[in-house]
């Protein structure tokens, strides 16, 4: 009995399938390219670390008062001295003009106790004034000048007290939290905003005990944050802090960055590179990407191999040492100094499988 025409299609169909399948399946792979490079390293400790505010404040008004002005919100970047929030100042403002009023009223008193004085001084070229009268005179000028410096202090303190209806800003940062709204009733106690300095921040790491006598304040100290990962920031060891965990066995150690153009921000996570004295020596390193973490916990890099103008690639097990920034030292493994490892698209080789490297690297062109 002949075949359906149905079933001769779908036979051809897959006869015709399966060369272009085993064509996909040997296809080369797209694949970035570095070397081993061999160089004297300076020795490093590298360490992971948090940025954390080099001032942090919540801020709360010196007096308890109706809020009547807000004048930042979150996000709000404000100098030394601007105004944060205004409390009703009303009844403050009655007790200064009082306060000035009383003042000014002491201050012709003492005007006018100067000038008696004065008359019985010359009268007493004319023997026409007593020594009692004239000491009497001199003694109510320095009672209105005692008047008057305490009135005067009045003033001062009444002008503080309206002063401090106003709140602001210790130093120049950036409003992260508000607490406050126009028409609420807040009291001394209360914060009503928290401000962090944006110039500057700490940078906290993590020392292990080993490094911690290999590590003192004033340390260069090289930072880049997984927000900027292609950006090196520079900053100095600010401190040890000598309070261990027992448990880890580890020391928190602070460094000062400067913070000029305000890319970073506190909470970001880095990779610290701390500079100790001596070298290393030479060394064959790779760039951090070309190793393979296994389940097993090794770790394997593809090196390339180029035969008949094909490429290749193989696995070999390699063992890891001491970081230097991206690059990791090579402490055992058949590797040499120019071999050429995948960087990028490592992930799903095959022993032997064929690549197609990618991208304008050295590596790259000495294969093309």
């Amino acid at each position: 009995m002949p075949w359906p025409r149905a079933s001769w299609v779908a036979l051809i169909s897959v006869l015709s399938a399966a060369p272009l399948a085993s064509a996909a399946k040997d296809s080369a792979v797209p694949v970035t390219l570095a070397q081993v490079t061999a160089q004297v390293q300076r020795d490093q400790v590298v360490l992971t670390g948090s940025s954390v505010p080099w001032r942090r404040a919540e801020l709360s008004p010196r007096v308890e008062g109706l809020v009547t002005e807000v004048l930042v919100d979150e996000g709000s970047l404000v100098a030394a001295g601007d105004a944060i929030l205004v409390l009703d100042a009303q009844l403050a403002m009655l007790e200064l003009e009082a306060a000035r009023a009383r003042a000014q009223e002491t201050e012709a008193a003492r005007a006018d106790a100067i000038r008696v004085r004065d008359e019985l001084l010359e009268l007493k070229k004319g023997r026409h004034a007593s020594e009692a009268e004239i000491q009497s005179a001199v003694a109510k000028v320095e009672m209105a000048a005692a008047s008057l410096r305490g009135e005067r202090a009045a003033v001062a303190r009444a002008e503080e007290l309206v002063a401090r209806h106003r709140l602001a800003a210790p130093f120049a940062g950036m409003v992260v939290a508000k607490g406050v709204e126009v028409g609420e009733w807040v009291q001394r106690d209360e914060a009503a905003v928290e401000l962090v300095a944006m110039d500057r921040l700490r940078v906290r790491a993590v020392l292990p005990q080993r490094d911690y006598p290999r590590i003192a304040a004033g340390a260069d100290a090289t930072l880049r944050f997984d927000a900027l990962p292609e950006k090196d920031f520079t900053g100095k060891v600010l401190a040890r802090v000598a309070l261990g965990d027992p448990r880890s066995r580890t020391f928190p150690v602070l460094i000062d960055l400067p913070n000029p153009d305000r890319l970073l921000a506190p909470g970001m996570s880095a990779r610290v590179r701390l500079g100790v004295d001596g070298e290393v020596g030479e060394v064959l390193t790779i760039p951090r990407d070309a190793v393979v973490a296994k389940s097993d916990g090794t770790r394997e890099v593809w090196r390339i191999k180029t035969d008949e103008g094909v490429t290749t690639a193989w696995p070999l097990r390699v063992e890891t040492g001491r970081a230097f920034g991206d690059r990791l030292e090579i402490v055992a493994g058949a590797l040499a100094e120019g071999d050429r490892l995948v960087m990028l698209g490592n992930e799903q080789l095959r022993p032997g499988q064929e690549v197609l490297p990618q991208g304008d690297s050295a590596e790259t062109a000495a294969l093309e």
